[in-house]
């Protein structure tokens, strides 16, 4: 081989392994985690919020319930709660028709820190009684729920009570009891 041909293969050998480590380098990375932080919620507390669907927007990266009722001075506004992505929200049993227009709700969610009329939904009260939960990480839903319960919070709750919010389960390691969670 004349020395021409051990340069230029040795150049491609070299372009070759620094193709192949960038591949490997940008394949061993794991996906993005594109979503927003929660920190525009006080998720420090849970608000109820009573009043009548005007819209529901089961769609992605996340549903939106809006309701109207009464602000702390009574006038009436448009309140808006985030909600989970659709499979989320699915795997819950939540879909595109569960809050109908109209329909008279209780919404229990973690508010905008800057007091807009707006928050995380935790979990969703229908007239019919039925709980619902389109909630995404900001809230554990279920001991949420057993929390208001056992309190009565949702029986004899009123428009706009806010009660502190049960801390979220966290993973627990092997043999370590979950943190967080409601006990059973």
């Amino acid at each position: 081989m004349r020395a021409s041909q051990k340069g230029m293969a040795m150049r491609t050998s070299l372009v070759s392994i620094t193709v192949g480590a960038i591949a490997g380098a940008l394949l061993s990375v794991g996906p993005a985690d594109a979503h927003h932080s929660f920190a525009m919620f006080d998720s420090s507390q849970h608000q109820l919020v009573e009043g009548s669907v005007t819209e529901w927007n089961y769609n992605n990266p996340h549903s939106w319930l809006h309701i109207q009722a009464p602000d702390a001075n009574g006038e009436m506004k448009t309140w808006s709660f985030e909600g989970a992505a659709i499979v989320h929200a699915a795997r819950q049993g939540v879909n595109g028709t569960t809050y109908k227009h109209g329909e008279h709700v209780k919404v229990v969610m973690s508010p905008l820190r800057d007091g807009r009329p707006a928050g995380a939904l935790c979990f969703v009260v229908k007239e019919d009684g039925t709980f619902t939960r389109p909630n995404d990480g900001v809230c554990d839903s279920e001991t949420a729920i057993a929390n208001w319960q056992a309190n009565g919070w949702i029986a004899n709750g009123k428009n706009l009570d806010v009660h502190p919010a049960p801390p979220l389960a966290r993973e627990a390691a092997p043999g370590e009891p979950a943190q967080g969670a409601a006990s059973k």
